[in-house]
């Protein structure tokens, strides 16, 4: 039997028939570097976030705040951050845009010793990352990372996609004497993988997503010389929800890796890691009738 590519099944696949999406949650983000002797990571807060969407519309608003650095800054240090995310989750793609930019980070160290920070560390990275997902028949990512679906039965689906990144730096305080304290860079990827939806009940559901693939780049200097490099990237993203007729409840992780710097013998890598607890209400209109 001949099925068309947007069709979806409605045996595993099914919509929630209220006009409007209102959420709510508490998230927190932030960007790690390893140079391969030490870890650093800011002081980031705790954030919270509303949001709401009506269907059949471009109508879409999010807004949040952080509010609560997660680390007494007395010791840790006090991180000036500014980190947008819009993660949009399709039939048939999953689109992520980044805007992070921190500065002020400290080291991890053992348990009872002071950690040092680096007032002055800088680390952006600002790109685009879009999947393609081959089984959006069957395989919801709505259901999976945004609650505006519903997964009957479990599913998975094989995944193929690219992004674009660039990445400045300043004050590093690594210890790899190859890598120097600034730079910018600019890397063009492509990458593939899996993602599967785990359906245990009526209820409760668990998501897993993870791709890996090879970046083209160099720093802005290189590049003029038009020398290109090959970096690793590896990308993972985790879900729990527990939905209702017209609520639900979701936690989201979503991590990814990548190197940094051109030198073979030097470790530069960057991890930026999201996490979110949200809560959505699907309603039919704001007001009650009488």
């Amino acid at each position: 039997m001949y099925m068309n590519a947007q069709h979806r099944d409605s045996l595993f696949i099914g919509t929630y028939p209220h006009k409007i999406r209102v959420m709510g949650n508490f998230s927190t983000s932030f960007l790690q570097l390893d140079d391969g002797i030490s870890t650093y990571i800011p002081n980031y807060p705790l954030n919270t976030g509303v949001g709401i969407a009506i269907k059949n519309t471009i109508f879409s608003l999010n807004a949040g705040y952080g509010f609560i650095p997660l680390k007494d800054k007395n010791i840790y240090g006090k991180s000036n951050i500014l980190d947008f995310q819009l993660h949009n989750y399709g039939q048939t793609m999953i689109f992520d845009l980044f805007l992070q930019k921190y500065k002020g980070f400290h080291t991890e160290k053992e348990s009872g010793q002071f950690d040092e920070f680096f007032s002055d560390m800088f680390v952006m990275q600002v790109g685009a990352e879009g999947t393609y997902i081959f089984n959006n028949q069957q395989f919801s990512s709505k259901a999976a990372f945004d609650l505006n679906e519903i997964q009957y039965k479990s599913a998975g689906s094989w995944l193929a996609g690219g992004g674009a990144f660039y990445y400045r730096t300043k004050g590093l305080e690594n210890k790899t004497e190859n890598v120097p304290s600034q730079f910018e860079s600019i890397q063009v990827g492509f990458n593939a993988g899996y993602a599967y939806s785990w359906v245990i009940n009526n209820r409760w559901m668990i998501s897993a997503m993870g791709k890996g693939g090879i970046s083209l780049g160099n720093t802005v200097e290189n590049l003029k010389k038009v020398k290109l490099e090959t970096y690793p990237t590896a990308y993972a993203r985790f879900s729990g929800n527990y939905h209702k007729q017209n609520w639900g409840i979701s936690m989201v992780v979503i991590v990814g890796n990548k190197a940094l710097y051109p030198i073979r013998n030097s470790e530069l890598s960057l991890t930026a890691v999201t996490m979110q607890l949200s809560y959505v209400k699907h309603l039919d209109s704001f007001f009650k009738k009488s």
